[in-house]
């Protein structure tokens, strides 16, 4: 029983970590299936978008374990990608427009 108390309150504790790991697993899963579809490599907005939240909640994560080089590497990944959702938009909206026309 004791195992069980152990393994539920790790669990609870770890939750927001173990999100985002599935997040940014699911971010992987996303562009597997994005290339899948074009036949060609891709990366997806979307992409960032589960890859932003994911180190968000890893960062997170890092301050709650007291890990500071946890965090300091999941943070600068957020900013990174930020940065790459942001040129992402910009692209696929150029790219919805050129189709337009």
């Amino acid at each position: 029983m004791a195992l069980l108390e152990w393994f539920l309150e790790t669990s609870q504790n770890e939750l927001v970590g173990l999100i985002g790991g599935a997040i940014f697993f699911g971010s992987w899963m996303l562009q597997a299936w994005e290339t899948r579809l074009a036949g060609k490599p891709t990366v997806s907005a979307r992409f960032f978008v589960l890859r932003s939240i994911a180190s968000l909640l890893m960062a997170l994560e890092g301050l709650r374990a007291g890990s500071i080089s946890i965090f300091i590497v999941m943070a600068a990944t957020l900013v990174l990608m930020l940065y790459n959702l942001k040129s992402a938009i910009k692209v696929e909206a150029r790219e919805r427009q050129l189709s337009k026309d």
